[in-house]
């Protein structure tokens, strides 16, 4: 609970850090926005200055008014200086934070093949397939609670009833994710055969030579797309599937407890385990 506590710490730090780099940014963009602004009235007080012919006392006025922008100018690049340290220092703890998160969050998987904390309603799971992390949630509860929240057991393991999806599916042997990755190559390849008929003749000949010289990287292209893409996170389990390695001495209608050290892998290849077990502080 130790280190769910100080991963809840660290995450807070996180989106502070993640406000004020937001903040920053626009802060920076802001102080562009003037610095450009700045530019362009100095541009046009530096022509008026000098590319028209006027009386001595329009001469001082327009003087003044090119010093007024100069001033303007210098004070606006000044600013646009201390936003850009300002956003530098500010993404450097946003990174940071995320470093911390992440380092936490790795410690707490590499300790949870013995950890044997009881799980609940709301704990926060991971798959390897998975885009985001997720949440388990238990519907009509089994009549016992930890800590005031409805204990789960091993085999709650449903799709969208207990196991809430992951937002999508980085895996491979996912029909969705191979559909998708499917759509996107073969529109790739449409694309740069689209461009080829563009091609005027000596274009497409230079094309052929070079295709004699150079090997074809088409195909390997093509696999590197399919890596990136995602398909629907549609989570498939054996019948009658559980979780593993539940407590083998305590059980709720026969059912054992489930623990943060279980685990599930689904049948596209992903591994779920649980992040953190859902209990209160």
């Amino acid at each position: 609970m130790q280190e769910e506590q100080r991963l809840k710490e660290l995450e807070e730090a996180g989106y502070a850090a993640n406000k004020m780099y937001d903040d920053s940014l626009n802060a920076y963009q802001a102080a562009g926005e003037k610095r450009m602004a700045a530019e362009e009235a100095y541009r046009q007080a530096s022509s008026d200055l000098y590319n028209t012919t006027y009386s001595s006392s329009d001469m001082a006025e327009k003087q003044e008014a090119f010093r007024q922008a100069k001033q303007e100018l210098d004070e606006a690049k000044e600013q646009e200086e201390k936003a850009a340290e300002n956003f530098e220092a500010a993404a450097k703890a946003a990174q940071d934070a995320a470093d911390q998160v992440e380092e936490q969050k790795q410690k707490m998987r590499d300790s949870a093949y013995k950890d044997t904390t009881y799980v609940v309603h709301t704990a926060r799971i991971e798959c390897t397939c998975g885009l985001r992390e997720s949440y388990l949630v238990l519907g009509d509860t089994h009549g016992v609670k930890t800590r005031q929240c409805p204990q789960m057991t091993v085999k709650d393991c449903l799709l969208n009833e207990n196991i809430i999806n992951f937002g999508g599916c980085r895996s491979m042997e996912n029909p969705s994710t191979r559909e998708a990755a499917e759509h996107a190559v073969q529109a790739a390849q449409d694309a740069v055969a689209a461009k080829r008929e563009e091609m005027n003749w000596f274009e497409k000949g230079l094309d052929a030579i070079a295709n004699i010289f150079v090997k074809d990287t088409e195909v390997e292209a093509a696999d590197s797309l399919m890596e990136q893409c995602v398909g629907e996170c549609i989570a498939e389990f054996p019948p009658d599937a559980s979780w593993i390695r539940g407590h083998s001495k305590v059980s709720i209608n026969g059912e054992q407890v489930l623990l943060r050290r279980c685990s599930r892998m689904c049948n596209y290849g992903g591994r779920i385990t649980i992040l953190m077990s859902g209990q209160p502080e």
